[in-house]
């Protein structure tokens, strides 16, 4: 049964350039910008030479085109996880050459990173416009998946019952860490206190390879039951 899927608006970040005056401070950086300069990059670059504009048209088109992809890794998911569902909001990087050079999920609250990994593979496939006046264009855009299985949905976990399975764990996720910030993890508990699944969101893209580690540790975790139907939470690790 095909999910159903609403597409919520591009946040597209195209950059204008700025272009140096000696006599003049330079612009007021902006929300929009900060990322494209410190967050995903790490160091002071020249945003006239490192971040340049995308086709807006062709960014969503591109998007567009990945969603029978993106379906396709949901079922997947929910052949595993019965009520798998949630939403996904991605940050990618394209090239000179139009391809994917950079691809994260900078939100999600799927909890099951083995559907996630597919969907940035189903983005990463498909032929994007090339960045106008810089290396790099900068993309965004967010969606939401219905669960495609009807079933009733997972209950609320207890976050009392939360704090005392990371307790125990805590050593473990703050070894696998490789960027400073707040990492975001969904998982479904199941009725014995395993971990049925579970997803990590990094806070920028140098965290990207933390999350494999973080969800394995997660999901070899014992956390309280949450009763007589699996549980689904997500919360900031």
């Amino acid at each position: 049964m095909p999910s159903r899927v609403s597409k919520l608006a591009a946040l597209i970040l195209p950059v204008v350039l700025l272009a140096a005056c000696a006599d003049e401070a330079p612009p007021a950086k902006t929300a929009d910008d900060r990322p494209a300069t410190e967050e995903h990059h790490g160091s002071k670059l020249s945003v006239s030479s490192e971040i340049g504009g995308l086709d807006e048209e062709k960014v969503n088109a591109a998007f567009e085109s990945s969603l029978s992809g993106l379906e396709r890794c949901l079922n997947q998911g929910a052949s595993r996880v019965e009520f798998l569902g949630g939403s996904v909001s991605f940050f990618v990087k394209i090239d000179m050459q139009g391809k994917v050079d950079g691809a994260y999920l900078e939100k999600s609250t799927l909890g099951d990173r083995d559907t996630e990994k597919c969907m940035l593979d189903a983005v990463r496939s498909k032929h994007w416009p090339k960045p106008v006046g810089g290396e790099h264009g900068l993309a965004r855009k967010s969606f939401d998946f219905d669960p495609p299985n009807d079933v009733r949905a997972p209950a609320e976990y207890d976050h009392d019952h939360l704090g005392r399975g990371l307790d125990k764990i805590s050593g473990k996720l703050a070894s696998c860490k490789s960027a400073k910030g707040a990492y975001e993890a969904t998982m479904y508990v199941a009725t014995d206190g395993s971990v049925l699944s579970a997803g990590v969101t990094p806070p920028n893209e140098d965290g990207e390879g933390s999350v494999d580690c973080l969800v394995s540790t997660l999901k070899g975790a014992a956390f309280p039951s949450p009763g007589s139907w699996p549980a689904k939470i997500t919360f900031t690790l």
